[in-house]
């Protein structure tokens, strides 16, 4: 930490750990035998500045002991000292030791909802849409079911009441609504929506419950299907399978043999992989956590009062074998069972995956030129977006740089750059431009110690627009899509930065 975090980022400002995580090193760790012996390396060897528990003072008994047995790192506790003081002086504590008073008759205002409620609208994915069964219209019938349908807290996950989260308690969540309480307001409590629930988190149910579930699910022409995780945070959320319950699948399955067209929500805060329950429902909604106005947003999403806009900012594995396989994952990092190529992984879902109630055209990507030969130079990038279809929605366009070639590191596959968030009436068409610089096509030289220094490589880019666009940049013969452009860095130093190689 000390290379790194004072020397390399250039961090003069006062470090505190996570919880206990210096007595960690003694319980959980190893690393030493005593609180004391912990307390030590925290000071010699790193750079702590701040135990962060309240409730125990071996982190002062600790430093006393360090003091008294080696005199000599008294400077080194008064550094620590005076970067402590220094923060609480920047935040006039002295003067007001419990600041944010008057704040607290915000929490909770008018804003703080509408942000809240804008942000799931924003945020929440439409991952599957077959056939177009979304949006619903208001006198669809609709059977409703699963755990989360009613649960404003399987929404929000862990940290919100207590420290797990808190489900089953729609009361203490006051600001909040549930997926069931806005279909029934976007419908009117229309009697063609029905609801039932046989299905807990763990993904146990009932003979009885599913039978009468899928009662339901016979008579309605779709069942929205509100499943996912129970909350959960930190250690004790760990699992050691990434798998959804399998009696969530099963249910879900089930209620689909019906012949019902079924519609999935999902609340989770990590990628659940689903086996094959894509192949078996129509569409597939992730909500994410999207907490107390979550409820509101994909009711919203499903009966078309919202057009969905969210990007997937996560890459959705679809086996275990391959859940550390990002998009943007070094291209020597072959996927399991790839029989096609050793560069492409067969996800359930690709980062940047998002589906709209519209269509989106673009136009051929360009740019401003081809060849850079001062290192402060940069590239514009542009390119059209047109709303082809027949409903106002929101567009993200996104700009991933790929080097096929690096001889610092081993290159990545690809790597988000830039992106902006566009909304275009029918028909309209925007002009969308991003600037490329230095700060773009150099990576940081992989060497702790040596300052963080940004190093570029002459050698060829390519720029692509979308996430889902394949410029096959091995191929040397391939006919690339429109929204592929390459250039080239030639400054004639090789490779040009701020620090010396030591090749």
């Amino acid at each position: 930490m000390n290379a790194l975090l004072r020397n390399d980022l250039g961090w003069d400002g006062m470090m505190v750990t996570d919880y206990a995580e210096i007595d960690q090193l003694a319980d959980f760790h190893r690393v030493a035998r005593t609180y004391d012996e912990a307390t030590r390396i925290s000071l010699t060897r790193a750079s702590v500045d701040m135990s962060m528990i309240a409730t125990d003072d071996s982190f002062m008994n600790g430093t006393k002991a360090l003091l008294e047995q080696s005199p000599q790192y008294l400077a080194r506790v008064k550094a620590s000292a005076r970067r402590v003081v220094k923060l609480k002086l920047q935040l006039g504590l002295y003067e007001n030791p419990v600041p944010g008073e008057a704040n607290l008759e915000l929490l909770g205002g008018e804003n703080d909802t509408a942000t809240a409620l804008e942000l799931a609208r924003e945020s929440i994915v439409l991952l599957q849409n077959n056939d177009s069964v979304l949006p619903l219209a208001t006198d669809a019938s609709v059977f409703l079911t699963g755990h989360a349908a009613d649960d404003i807290g399987l929404q929000c996950g862990g940290w919100t009441i207590e420290w797990q989260g808190y489900a089953g308690h729609n009361e203490l969540y006051p600001l909040g609504s549930t997926v069931k309480e806005n279909i029934e307001s976007i419908t009117g409590n229309c009697s063609s929506v029905s609801y039932f629930n046989g299905l807990n988190y763990t993904g146990e149910y009932s003979d009885a419950d599913l039978a009468t579930a899928k009662e339901y699910a016979s008579k309605a022409e779709y069942t929205v299907a509100v499943i996912g995780e129970g909350p959960y945070a930190e250690k004790p959320g760990d699992i050691d399978d990434l798998a959804l319950p399998a009696g969530q699948i099963e249910y879900v399955s089930q209620l689909a043999s019906t012949g019902t067209k079924v519609i999935v929500v999902l609340f989770e805060g990590r990628p659940r992989l689903l086996r094959d329950l894509p192949d078996n429902v129509y569409a597939i909604v992730d909500g994410l956590l999207a907490c107390e106005m979550g409820g509101q947003a994909v009711a919203e999403i499903l009966y078309g009062k919202v057009n969905p806009s969210g990007r997937l900012p996560i890459t959705y594995p679809k086996d275990p074998a391959n859940i550390e396989m990002v998009y943007n994952h070094p291209v020597t990092s072959m996927c399991e069972n790839s029989t096609e190529t050793p560069f492409y992984c067969k996800n359930q879902w690709d980062f940047g995956t998002g589906l709209s109630y519209t269509d989106f055209t673009y136009s051929a990507v360009t740019l401003s030129k081809n060849v850079i030969q001062d290192p402060n130079d940069s590239i514009v990038v542009s390119v059209d977006v047109t709303n082809s279809g027949s409903t106002a929605g929101k567009e993200t366009v996104m700009l991933f740089l790929i080097q096929p070639y690096r001889s610092l590191n081993v290159p990545e596959m690809k790597q988000l750059k830039k992106f902006s968030k566009i909304s275009l009436e029918v028909g309209e068409t925007q002009t969308v431009q991003f600037t490329l610089t230095a700060d773009d096509w150099s990576v940081y030289y992989p060497q702790i110690g040596h300052g963080l220094k940004p190093i570029a490589e002459d050698s060829e880019f390519w720029v692509t627009i979308k996430p889902e666009t394949d410029c096959d940049v091995y191929n040397e013969t391939a006919i690339r899509s429109s929204l592929c452009s390459n250039f080239t860095l030639s400054t004639g130093e090789y490779p040009f930065g701020t620090i010396d190689i030591p090749w």
